[in-house]
């Protein structure tokens, strides 16, 4: 008589936990310290480009590392000592949504032309009467186009960024059969958690009169962080591939559980 299999005593939510991407920053007795860092690392690249970002998205990814440590319980502080190895593992992430970017930038440039083309065609076609009619439907046309363009870009971008910060090389980044495989798995969950993102930031900063954006700008890497750690999460227990790690000592496939154990980033 065969023994029943045993099943694991957690189990990944099937769906993404949208809550638990703001609330969870809360429960590090130290958030708000770690969001004025956030701050800091957001206002001086007002001045000084590209770099402060490559920090904040090197700590972003060790946020990353600490929740997949702690299936989303814990991550660890920001830590001033530790920008030389912010910066280092925020340098490849960049790198890679830079060249995303680029290569996206003929498709955006054609959506644009598009996009003004079918206002000035409708609103000529209408005459006088009927034109700014014609032409405020050729508007919403664009506006509806830029969207999915958006979308799109966000659902190639995301895998490319999380792979990226998890190999810290930028060879392994574009594993282009690993990277269609998640946008397979993962691209409603993406692009529903990018909306709520953006629609959230935008009616908070609108209702406070634009206060709301100075509490809601530092705390948004760290949603990010949570969402990408969901997105990862999620596309291991639905059949992913785990990404190899080049650092020597930290876990380079995920258990049955489908998350990565025995790993916690430096303090």
């Amino acid at each position: 008589m065969s023994m029943p299999e045993e099943k694991p005593s957690f189990q990944e939510p099937s769906k993404l936990e949208y809550s638990r991407a703001v609330s969870y920053i809360f429960d590090n007795p130290n958030w708000l310290m770690n969001g004025l860092w956030m701050f800091l690392c957001q206002i001086v690249a007002q001045v000084i480009p590209i770099v402060p970002q490559m920090v904040l998205t090197g700590y972003q990814f060790e946020v990353f590392d600490g929740l997949l440590a702690t299936r989303g319980r814990q991550y660890p502080d920001f830590n001033i000592n530790r920008l030389t190895e912010y910066l280092t593992r925020g340098v490849w992430p960049i790198l890679a949504a830079l060249v995303v970017a680029l290569a996206w930038l003929p498709v955006f440039i054609i959506g644009v032309v598009i996009a003004v083309a079918c206002i000035a065609g409708l609103g000529a076609a209408g005459g006088k009467e009927a034109g700014p009619l014609l032409a405020m439907l050729g508007i919403l046309f664009a506006v509806m186009l830029g969207g999915v363009l958006m979308a799109i870009l966000l659902v190639i971008i995301t895998p490319v960024v999380i792979r990226a910060g998890i190999a810290q090389d930028f060879g392994a980044t574009f594993d282009f059969g690993w990277i269609i495989d998640f946008m397979q798995k993962m691209w409603v969950d993406v692009v529903l958690a990018s909306l709520l993102m953006v629609f959230a930031a935008v009616a908070i900063t609108l209702l406070t009169c634009g206060l709301g954006g100075l509490f809601v700008g530092p705390l948004m890497p760290f949603v990010s962080s949570h969402f990408w750690y969901q997105f990862y999460s999620q596309y291991l227990a639905r059949g992913g591939r785990p990404v190899p790690r080049k650092a020597a000592g930290q876990p380079t496939a995920a258990p049955a559980g489908g998350i990565p154990t025995g790993y916690m980033p430096p303090k």
